[in-house]
């Protein structure tokens, strides 16, 4: 019996079972309180590697044993909801949370009187600036985006730990924001503190490009009122969701992800077309149609002069798209 194939069968049946089970509404499952316990793959293996020296049939039943009881123990802590987490949780998304539910949630705990402190980042804006790049970086950290500003760029920062910094330079002729999480000395544990919350406000006024690098943590874009031509996001054990505005002529928008769940959700009048490059993520691109190159299409994407180009990278990631 080749015991590497047994276990790698029975790693494949469970997370495949989670996605069913989950998009079927049988069971809510949060990867966010999976990941933390990302160490038992090293422990899975150095046992699988150990209990390969006793004799064959000994070690593969202790082998897919202590398999079964890892994916059991993973299976229990997914089904529980990640308490202390960033925003409300890792990857339970709120499907009524646009607008001003969004606001309100928001409000609600930044009324909290245990943060440590409370930072605001403002970069002015001239009438000169045509073109935008924004940069953010850091994780452990909720990023909200939905309303505007007279100003280039403003945020308001409630944290818990860590320091954030605002840098601007000029390449040719863009403005380019870089925001980023510092934490150098401090050393934090996100079982014992809520992450730290940021509200972005931008100028509606510039074509923006917006990219997302970090570990940990969820966005909450709503960009409908802002010009975007290029929005990339890239992320380990976090949540991705964003409401893109009509395109001015053609918006990219690229997602890489480990464990994340993506909601990405843009005009029912544009035209979209979506890209995966996944194995093992779920999908549910309503109102899109499959075509024969495996990429997903609305039906007025071939005649339609302004596009969204989508294209998803995923690793066990959850990803929807839907038209509003």
């Amino acid at each position: 019996m080749k015991t590497e194939k047994v276990i790698w069968g029975l790693i494949l049946i469970f997370i495949g079972a989670v996605f069913l089970l989950n998009n079927f509404g049988v069971i809510n499952f949060y990867w966010g309180s999976v990941w933390r316990f990302w160490p038992i793959i090293f422990i899975l293996i150095g046992a699988n590697m150990l209990f390969s020296r006793l004799n064959s049939s000994t070690g593969a039943i202790l082998s897919v044993s202590f398999t079964l009881i890892a994916l059991i123990f993973l299976g229990y802590q997914g089904t529980r909801e990640p308490e202390h987490r960033i925003g409300r949780s890792w990857f339970k998304f709120d499907h009524d949370d646009w607008g001003r539910d969004s606001r309100d949630s928001r409000d609600s705990k930044e009324n909290r009187a245990d943060w440590t402190s409370s930072n605001t980042f403002t970069e002015l804006y001239t009438a000169n600036i045509k073109k935008a790049e924004l940069n953010i970086k850091g994780g452990a950290t909720s990023y909200r985006l939905d309303d505007t500003t007279s100003k280039l760029f403003n945020a308001e920062v409630k944290r818990n730990f860590g320091n954030y910094t605002l840098e601007k330079t000029s390449r040719d002729s863009v403005e380019v924001l870089t925001f980023r999480m510092r934490d150098k000395k401090q050393k934090w544990n996100m079982d014992e503190m809520d992450g730290n919350e940021v509200n972005i406000q931008l100028n509606a006024k510039p074509i923006w490009d917006i990219n997302v690098e970090m570990g940990a943590g969820e966005t909450n874009f709503d960009l409908t009122s802002y010009k975007i031509a290029n929005l990339e996001l890239k992320g380990g054990a976090a949540s991705f969701k964003v409401k893109l505005p009509e395109p001015v002529t053609t918006t990219n928008v690229t997602v890489e992800t480990g464990v994340a769940e993506v909601d990405i959700r843009v005009p029912q009048a544009s035209a979209c077309r979506i890209t995966v490059e996944s194995g093992l993520s779920s999908k549910d691109f309503s109102g899109f149609t499959k075509q024969g190159d495996g990429s997903y299409q609305t039906s007025n994407y071939n005649t339609s002069a302004k596009k969204i180009q989508i294209q998803l990278k995923g690793g066990l990631s959850s990803f929807e798209v839907s038209r509003y």
